[in-house]
């Protein structure tokens, strides 16, 4: 069967940027998509959404407000068009991508993903993502977060497991003591984590 790894870059990111990672943690024979996210932010980079951080505010929190919501569903719809059409989906995000990530589990190819790789992130629209983890079917989940991280509190981004949990999903949980990023230390676990869905379903 078809797979591809969806990996989603974070705010002001790229699909450049997003690349080499990508690529290191993608199995030999699965497909490979990064695009980039479909709004230019104001400084570098792309966005899922539009977001301007408050330098003052540490740890960043997020206002959802109804322009949010709707370039987050700009960007579901966005996703759903470019993801190439056939066979599983093992998706992943780091921080903003993340987001992207937990929100395709509400879309119509929410069916196809056979794995979520949520790193550095948090939940945005919680009632939603718990009638999502209802309605589909369990399937291996990874997050990660730093201890150290001053973007998205630590605390926020474990509220997100809990969710999942609540919901009867299992979840392989990394913490490292870092800050909001993904640490060479962890690229293994990753790896093997993804390894591991793209064996089960090939």
């Amino acid at each position: 069967m078809q797979q591809t790894l969806v990996m989603l870059h974070g705010l002001t990111g790229s699909a450049n940027s997003m690349s080499q990672f990508a690529n290191k943690i993608c199995p030999e024979g699965c497909n490979l998509y990064i695009p980039d996210a479909p709004f230019k932010h104001e400084k570098t980079g792309f966005c899922w959404w539009e977001y301007t951080a408050d330098s003052r505010v540490k740890p960043q929190k997020i206002k959802i407000t109804s322009k949010l919501l709707e370039e987050i569903t700009h960007s579901m719809k966005y996703l759903v068009k470019n993801i190439p059409g056939e066979g599983n989906i093992i998706l992943g995000g780091f921080s903003q991508g993340a987001v992207m990530a937990q929100i395709m589990m509400l879309s119509e190819i929410s069916n196809r993903i056979s794995g979520l790789v949520l790193l550095g992130t948090r939940a945005i629209e919680e009632k939603k993502l718990r009638e999502a983890l209802r309605k589909n079917k369990m399937i291996p989940t990874l997050w990660m977060h730093g201890k150290k991280d001053k973007i998205i509190d630590f605390d926020d981004s474990y509220e997100l497991v809990k969710i999942f949990e609540d919901e009867g999903w299992n979840l392989k949980k990394i913490i490292h003591e870092k800050g909001h990023m993904i640490p060479l230390s962890e690229h293994k676990k990753i790896i093997t984590f993804i390894q591991e869905i793209y064996s089960n379903n090939s």
